[in-house]
């Protein structure tokens, strides 16, 4: 019977990691937080234009020319959301949210109540407009309007 031998195998990414010079996580995040607010004025836009496209989206749904409108309702107000949230604009994040959870439910089969949706789009291109200032301008009123909305229409969501 042979003798069990052992190897030492060396680990090269804690190496590296234990070599000085690098940036520190904080320098990290940083710098991270530094890129994100570069881009802050072109994303604010970019909700102005989303939320406008958005609208097209129902648009198309309620005439019947967009089979799949809630598919596109649900992924431009996804796409809102994770912007809106990436830049604290808590407001226009929940309004987004609640789109689509309502743009989910409606693909999902239950029956279509469109003023909801319009109700929702009114609102996030008011918030999206806003941007910043969306919450000193009454974002609550607006939210508070949207929840009611969406519980009426979704009472079990």
């Amino acid at each position: 019977m042979s003798t069990a031998r052992i190897f030492t195998v060396e680990n090269q990414l804690a190496k590296l990691a234990d070599r000085p010079g690098g940036k520190t996580v904080a320098e990290h995040v940083r710098a991270a937080e530094i890129r994100v607010q570069g881009v802050r004025d072109v994303t604010l836009a970019s909700l102005v234009e989303k939320a406008e496209a958005m609208a097209a989206a129902v648009s198309a749904g309620k005439n019947g020319s967009d089979p799949k409108a809630f598919d596109t309702i649900y992924d431009i107000s996804n796409a809102i959301f994770g912007l809106a949230g990436t830049f604290g604009l808590k407001g226009l994040a929940e309004a987004a949210f609640s789109l689509c959870d309502l743009a989910d439910s409606f693909r999902g089969g239950e029956s279509v109540n469109w003023p909801s949706i319009d109700v929702h789009v009114d609102g996030i291109r008011l918030l999206a407009s806003l941007g910043d200032k969306a919450e000193a301008a009454g974002a609550d009123t607006i939210l508070e309007g949207l929840r009611r909305v969406r519980a009426r229409v979704l009472p079990n969501g």
